[in-house]
């Protein structure tokens, strides 16, 4: 353990809760929680901090994310087995639900390929070359995108799994220029895919990812040349090219009374300190994402410490602190969200009170996150998102779930590519941990309606995004 001297100690009012604070932050004492199941973890109850004796010293540990979820009301296919009318089947990849049955008419919305969702009725309209119909959340026309006709029997492939907070399993593309292929290939065309004079590509062949590629998996194929992923776009990449992604394990917290502010541990494991009469003294962890209700703080020999209940502390540098914000006069409604673009913290807001706290990863140099005050207007269960990046080249990320634009091309959405959140990483977006953007997803205003992938939410909840200095706000 290491000691440091009271002389370089100022002490800001320090509160002694007690170790037994820690134990019970979530109304819970550690060793009930700890004898729980994880399934019981409810993904509308966080299991807070907790404090164990290991032979290192004292851990202070981070809750992990709920391993199920219940499917969502929206949820594709809800329903339909049970239908007794028709359905309109998409059969396009994102067939369009229109706002009116006119020519010309604004998406409403997107129904991935394969899902049904239930009709209302015939509607008339102008512009289809079949028919309209009414569903919930606009019109589909039977020309474009959709079929009408009985229920499915079967779920579509494909299909995102709503009982997980990644509702596709993901890989990274390992080797640059890795070939994506249109279906599996034949043997003759493995060996021209893998010449290295060839002097043109054979037609099997998609693209050469040749930058940071990132693919949604479906299923397996095993033919010449190996094993073959097939994507849940429909394309193939060699499975000796790809190396499975796990979920990032960042889970936010919902937040009680008083909660705040609170200090959420990023990069990696600190040391964990206590706040004693001759000085601090190590005396264990805390672990990368752990978070403590902050009730004071220390500076020491020019460093300053986070310090929680029983005087456990975390150089401050060391963790990212969300703190409540004022609410922009702009803002209207019951819910919104706030993202500290300094603390790289958001914290969503219902009827006042703070009601939910986490990491995020916003944009990197030369990629600055938008500051000012915003709505959500479209949201998609998932998106394909590319660009190109002056240092490391194109960039192609399939199925970015729980999208939640607010303007432009910027969104809040999960991230399955890294675990680096509380650090600033992306392209101009607002990175979050998956557990926490399908919370927020379900919690934003409006709802999918039932069966939709995306949807043009227009109005949706507030988004306010702030950095110390407001200069160029919107």
């Amino acid at each position: 353990m290491t000691k440091l001297p009271i002389a370089a100690v100022v002490l800001l009012g320090i509160g002694a809760a007690g170790l037994g604070a820690w134990l019970t932050m979530r109304g819970a004492p550690v060793a009930e929680r700890l004898d729980r199941e994880p399934a019981e973890t409810s993904e509308d109850e966080s299991p807070g901090p907790v404090v164990v004796e290991t032979d290192e010293g004292l851990r202070l540990g981070a809750p992990a994310p709920p391993q199920s979820w219940a499917v969502p009301a929206w949820a594709p296919g809800v329903a339909t087995d049970e239908h007794e009318g028709s359905v309109a089947m998409a059969y396009q990849y994102a067939a369009p639900v229109f706002r009116s049955a006119r020519e010309g008419a604004p998406i409403a919305g997107t129904v991935r390929r394969g899902t049904a969702i239930p009709v209302r009725g015939a509607a008339f309209g102008s512009g289809c070359r079949r028919r309209w119909y009414e569903v919930e959340g606009g019109f589909v026309c039977s020309s474009e995108g959709f079929a009408v006709g009985p229920a499915p029997e079967e779920r579509p492939q494909h299909a995102p799994d709503l009982t997980q907070a990644m509702p596709f399993q993901y890989a990274m593309v390992t080797r640059r220029g890795a070939p994506r292929l249109y279906r599996t290939p034949l043997a003759e065309e493995v060996a021209r895919i893998r010449d290295p004079e060839r002097e043109a590509e054979p037609e099997v062949v998609q693209m050469r990812m040749a930058g940071d590629y990132f693919v949604a998996r479906a299923a397996i194929e095993t033919g010449p040349g190996g094993d073959w992923q097939q994507t849940v776009r429909g394309q193939y990449v060699n499975r000796e090219d790809l190396e499975d992604l796990p979920m990032p394990q960042l889970v936010g917290e919902h937040l009680e009374a008083d909660a705040l502010p609170m200090a959420f541990v990023y990069a990696e494991d600190r040391p964990l300190y206590r706040v004693e009469a001759g000085g601090l003294v190590e005396v264990g962890t805390a672990a990368k994402y752990a978070r403590f209700h902050v009730t004071d703080e220390v500076e020491v020999d020019g460093d300053a410490y986070a310090v929680g209940p029983d005087g456990l502390a975390v150089r401050r540098d060391q963790v990212r602190v969300a703190a409540r914000a004022p609410r922009d006069e702009r803002v209207e409604g019951d819910r919104w969200i706030h993202v500290d673009l300094d603390e790289q913290v958001l914290i969503a807001y219902d009827e006042g009170e703070p009601v939910y706290a986490t990491l995020v990863a916003s944009g990197k140099e030369g990629y600055d996150t938008p500051r000012g005050v915003f709505r959500i207007d479209k949201k998609f269960l998932s998106v394909t998102m590319s660009g190109e990046d002056p240092h490391d080249g194109p960039f192609e990320v399939e199925e970015v779930p729980w999208t939640m634009y607010y303007w432009e091309s910027y969104a809040l959405h999960g991230a399955y590519w890294h675990d680096a959140f509380g650090q600033v990483r992306s392209h101009g977006c607002t990175n979050l941990a998956p557990a926490d953007a399908r919370w927020l997803f379900e919690w934003t205003n409006p709802a999918l309606p039932p069966g939709f992938h995306g949807y043009n939410a227009r109005r949706g909840t507030w988004v306010q995004l702030t950095r110390a200095s407001s200069e160029g706000d919107a």
